[in-house]
């Protein structure tokens, strides 16, 4: 087996290991401590005995300690405009301690590990590396289990929002930084994040709608600023593909920037935070007025303006329900689904109203009705047959260092490297 294929398989062992067995007490600290300082050795041993080297750009670096700044100034900018809040950390000796050995190690060993799985891979096929490097620091197996659950929807979309888009955004940046200039530009860029969040005794206290937006913009500024001013040579150094540079009067220096905007407007839209907001037909209680896998648009209404006759959604113990206002009784909303024989057995009060409906988008629901099967189908298999997801497992890592395999073979590529 391979030096990276071992890192790669170690990395995924703690990544593993972290997200299913969380200690409390002191164990909370060493568990992390012990397992990434030992990735950390591991890939710094692979380093020195095989002839890579760490490339270091000190203006790739510089470039990174301004993409965090201009990170962080952003969310204390923020801050201003709504307000602050008291930092949750303890600040005793021992907690500041603890806290400090555990990020410290979680950083090198994550950053080392990173950048030498970039240095093997990346150069092969660049933007597949990266995507992949980018998820695999990223919440991503909370994400599953998200969108698999019986979760509320708004839970999955606050995630997603609040959580899941920054962090992606993030680590892309880092991963892209990594590619160019090894684990300092990396480090440079994370770093001060981590001292903001854990040494701040204040914090900001955003909405999470701007918290995101905040989030994903943030990187994908710095992502096309540090490719837009990155020197040639580096970029042919680490196997990038060189293109006439791109004017900022062009459309295609501000495609990136456009595709975040566009991906955090989704999430606000399917969060409910606009006074439009779309929610999905799970049950035929509506037939046929709505069909399972129609898309209904609700409208953010005042109760007072809700009639009988009209479609609404509102909230219960089980989760959501668009059902049909058949009656009003002392200032309550009595509901029948269409398909229905009997009223729901509960009126509705004003606070469980969540919109009206207004228009129908018919069966393009059925896509995320289907994805969500096949993945919660296939999540629930490979956790009761834990055999048979060991023996998936094996191929299916030989698969993506295939997949990641350069084509043509090392020799040349060693020979074209020192060349640079």
């Amino acid at each position: 087996m391979s030096k990276s294929k071992i890192i790669l398989l170690t990395l995924l062992l703690v990544r593993i290991i972290l997200y299913f067995y969380r200690p409390g007490g002191l164990k909370a600290y060493l568990l992390p401590l012990v397992l990434w300082s030992l990735l950390a050795v591991i890939t710094l041993w692979f380093w020195r005995s095989s002839n890579k080297t760490f490339f270091t750009n000190k203006y790739v670096v510089s470039i990174a300690l301004l993409a965090s700044i201009f990170h962080i100034a952003l969310l204390i900018d923020a801050g201003l405009i709504t307000k602050f809040g008291k930092s949750p950390v303890l600040f005793t000796p021992l907690t500041v301690f603890l806290n400090t050995i555990m990020i410290s190690s979680t950083l090198i060993g994550t950053e080392i590990s990173r950048a030498y799985l970039l240095m093997e891979y990346g150069r092969r096929r660049p933007l597949l590396a990266l995507v992949l490097m980018s998820l695999l620091h990223s919440p991503t197996p909370a994400l599953i289990y998200l969108f698999v659950s019986s979760t509320e929807p708004l839970t999955l979309v606050d995630f997603l929002g609040s959580d899941f888009l920054p962090a992606l955004a993030k680590n892309m940046l880092a991963s892209y930084l990594a590619l160019l200039s090894g684990p300092i530009a990396s480090l440079a860029y994370l770093a001060p994040f981590e001292v903001f969040k854990w040494y701040s005794p204040i914090l900001p206290d955003l909405p999470w709608a701007l918290e995101s937006l905040i989030g994903v913009v943030a990187p994908t500024i710095s992502l096309m600023a540090i490719d837009y001013t990155t020197p040639a040579w580096i970029l042919r150094r680490v196997g990038l593909r060189i293109k006439p540079r791109i004017k900022l009067k062009d459309k295609g220096s501000v495609t990136p920037l456009l595709m975040a905007l566009v991906l955090v407007l989704a999430v606000w839209f399917s969060s409910g935070l606009f006074d439009v907001f779309p929610t999905i037909v799970i049950s035929g209680s509506m037939r046929p007025t709505m069909e399972v896998g129609d898309i209904a648009i609700l409208l953010k209404t005042p109760v007072e303006e809700i009639r009988i006759g009209d479609i609404i959604q509102y909230v219960t113990e089980d989760g959501m329900v668009v059902h049909r206002v058949v009656a009003i009784k002392d200032g309550r909303f009595v509901t029948k689904g269409d398909a229905c024989g009997a009223s729901d057995p509960k009126p509705i009060h004003p606070s469980q109203i969540r919109g009206k409906l207004i228009f129908i988008v018919p069966k393009i629901g059925w896509a995320s009705l289907y994805l969500k099967s096949a993945i919660l189908t296939i999540w629930r298999f490979l956790i009761s047959n834990t055999l048979i997801t060991s023996i998936i497992a094996i191929p299916t890592v030989s698969s993506l260092y295939v997949l990641l395999r350069k084509r043509s073979p090392r020799r040349r590529f060693k020979k074209r490297w020192y060349r640079w």
